[in-house]
């Protein structure tokens, strides 16, 4: 994942769940909504892996499948079940999970949608029969749900209590999960088994028709997969044994079968089955395993699957997110900030649509149409006020969202001597124009301006288990 946000700060950015609502009355730009912010803040990079078919999420929220259809569960509604080509499912999705023959995802409004193979109630929709199309799971409202995992015939999520819900294996309805300690924090299904993570790093597993039972013998959990857990110092612990990463701390972990694969915090990718590791090329920021292949995304946006031989091959036909502005700096003016960031060099699939620089809370933006713009001024502001700043650089086929800089206007601007920024309207800087200071970390307005910007309805809980 491009950008990781702490467990504290997580935590306190559930106060901002009240707010979501007037983000939703934004001045956005055109072409990007609060659903977007939403996904592009959580989604970016996901990756999803099922018993013969895959998915991933798009910096849009957009959802794509490929792979084997024989149950509806790429989603399309296409007919006959054919299969085999990356087709477009979902909008608006911040994660995605695929199972046996079915997969589900979590939609930016806080609600679970499932497609695919029914035949044991594991779309929880209610009804007997496939669904070739999203369906929203039933039984759920009042509950917002911010992660689902699918197994070969059964679905749980988490909503943003940190409470489990399960349906599937000849339940069509959710049903809670009772004798967990503590919020969830992960989820993780495969076969007929659920493992979970909490808040206050215990892992809990159960299969169908069983209580939860505590894994004895780990503690400090962040990160749950099946039969595997990932504690916050990157260390994994697999039935018991510890795969071999070489002394790296591990950021990501999945599991399925007699295969286990992690992403090290540089990126560098590695699976572990009984005959030793093997590494895999490229570095990636995500991926998923499943009991046949195993995908990932890289750092430069491509998605990539591989199987037994270990060789990654790309997967065509799918967009790809522009890279992130980086280097951005604040300097405070007189009722306003002027912002200045370096472009991405890589814009992704494209094409360059703008560039948005805005205060988390909307009092203020520039949008910029020139793919080598380097910053802006912004003004109305209140002198004094803290205000964090990030720029979201939007393309035809994806959206990122920068780190946060923050800054406070004042009625003297700290100008360097020797300046050449004149006190002007607000204006369009040149570039190579520079913009100040960068100011690191994030001030107590942030804590509500994430979630409002990027979390909107309770999706905090899948940033908790990140570092």
């Amino acid at each position: 994942m491009r950008h990781r946000i702490g467990t504290a700060l997580a935590a306190l950015a559930m106060v901002a769940l009240t707010a979501a609502p007037a983000a939703a009355d934004a001045p956005y730009p055109a072409g990007v909504s609060a659903d977007d912010l939403r996904a592009a803040g959580v989604s970016e990079g996901v990756v999803a892996v099922g018993g013969k078919h895959s998915c991933t999420v798009s910096s849009l929220g957009d959802v794509h499948c490929w792979g084997d259809d024989s149950s509806g569960q790429l989603g399309d509604g296409a007919r006959p079940h054919t299969g085999g080509q990356a087709v477009f499912a979902f909008r608006t999705a911040v994660q995605v999970d695929a199972g046996r023959a079915h997969t589900c995802a979590v939609g930016a409004d806080g609600n679970a949608y499932c497609w695919g193979d029914n035949s044991a109630g594991q779309l929880g929709t209610g009804t007997a029969g496939n669904r070739d199309e999203p369906a929203e799971v039933a039984g759920l409202d009042g509950h917002l749900i911010v992660q689902v995992a699918t197994g070969a015939r059964h679905t749980c999520a988490v909503d943003d209590e940190g409470a489990a819900w399960c349906w599937g294996d000849g339940s069509a309805a959710p049903v809670r999960v009772t004798g967990i300690a503590g919020p969830i924090v992960d989820l993780a299904a495969g076969g007929n088994t659920t493992c979970a993570a909490t808040a206050g790093g215990a892992a809990y597993c159960w299969s169908s028709g069983k209580a939860p039972t505590r894994v004895p013998g780990v503690k400090g959990i962040r990160q749950a997969a099946v039969g595997c857990f990932l504690d916050a110092d990157g260390r994994a612990f697999c039935g018991g044994a510890k795969p071999d990463t070489g002394g790296a701390a591990l950021d990501r972990i999945s599991a399925a079968g007699d295969q286990v694969c992690g992403i090290d915090r540089e990126g560098r990718t590695s699976c572990w089955t009984k005959d030793g590791r093997r590494d895999i090329d490229g570095r990636m920021r995500d991926l998923d395993v499943g009991t046949r292949h195993a995908c990932g995304v890289g750092i430069d946006g491509f998605v990539s699957c591989w199987g037994a031989d270990g060789v990654p091959v790309r997967v065509e036909g799918l967009p790809r997110p522009p890279g992130a502005a980086t280097g951005v700096r604040v300097r405070a003016l007189d009722g306003g900030l002027r912002i200045s960031w370096q472009p991405p060099a890589d814009l992704g699939s494209g094409p360059f649509e703008f560039f948005w620089a805005a205060t988390a809370d909307y009092a203020s933006g520039c949008v910029l149409t020139v793919a080598t713009a380097s910053g802006c001024e912004v003004r109305g502001l209140r002198n004094g006020r803290t205000y964090d700043v990030a720029v979201v650089v939007r393309t035809r086929d994806g959206l990122t969202v920068s780190d946060y800089v923050t800054a406070a206007p004042s009625e003297v601007a700290p100008e360097p001597s020797g300046s050449a920024y004149p006190s002007a309207p607000p204006r369009e800087l040149q570039p190579g124009e520079g913009g100040g200071l960068p100011v690191t970390g994030l001030s107590p307005v942030a804590l509500l301006s994430i979630g409002t910007m990027l979390l909107g309805g309770g999706l905090v809980a899948l940033l908790v288990k990140k570092p």
